[in-house]
């Protein structure tokens, strides 16, 4: 008869890795991938897949950079002439609606028309870490912004806010060095 015998407690692993603070490691998860989400949806516009998530129109474009076209002048001694472009942060003034003759806000955004998801850059600053029943997740601290997210994963028929795969791997990498830790406790 051989004798094989197991150098070490089942029961004593199971111990160890029961005692994996569950709520340290969701949160470190949570606050090195909610980074990488931002950058890949509001600066690098890419879908969970790594994909464009969609283009601007032209219109949006003209909004979102400031640079509107020339136009005619109507009124004055420079009537029938075309208005000269504006620069980049020259937006001009409202030609028409409620805020006529107010000041265009200048975004300052490039011409890139990769959807990007970020005018004004709100989306982005409320997006943090949220403590839930299971964990913690990434999302947005009021409606409004949340419900963008969902609007726009719905408008572009793109799953957006799952995660990527780089993401995913950052998550596997932080639970097994928690799990490596304890089995070496």
């Amino acid at each position: 008869m051989i004798d094989i015998s197991i150098p070490f407690s089942v029961d004593a692993i199971i111990l160890n890795l029961n005692s994996i603070d569950k709520d340290v490691m969701l949160r470190e998860i949570a606050t090195n991938v909610m980074p990488m989400m931002r950058i890949r949806v509001h600066v690098n516009g890419q879908d969970s897949d790594g994909s464009p998530i969609g283009t601007y129109s032209k219109g949006y474009m003209k909004v979102r950079t400031g640079n509107y076209p020339e136009t005619v002048v109507s009124k004055g001694k420079n009537k029938g002439q075309f208005r000269e472009r504006k620069e980049q942060g020259q937006a001009g003034v409202f030609t028409k609606g409620r805020n006529q003759g107010q000041p265009r806000p200048t975004y300052n955004r490039s011409t890139d028309n990769n959807v990007i998801l970020s005018l004004t850059r709100q989306m982005e600053q409320y997006m943090q870490v949220f403590e839930t029943e299971n964990g913690y997740g990434i999302g947005y601290s009021n409606e409004l912004n949340y419900n963008k997210a969902i609007w726009n994963e719905k408008r572009y028929k793109k799953a957006i806010w799952s995660l990527a795969i780089a993401e995913l791997d950052v998550m596997k990498a932080i639970s097994e060095r928690y799990i490596t830790e304890k089995l070496n406790d």
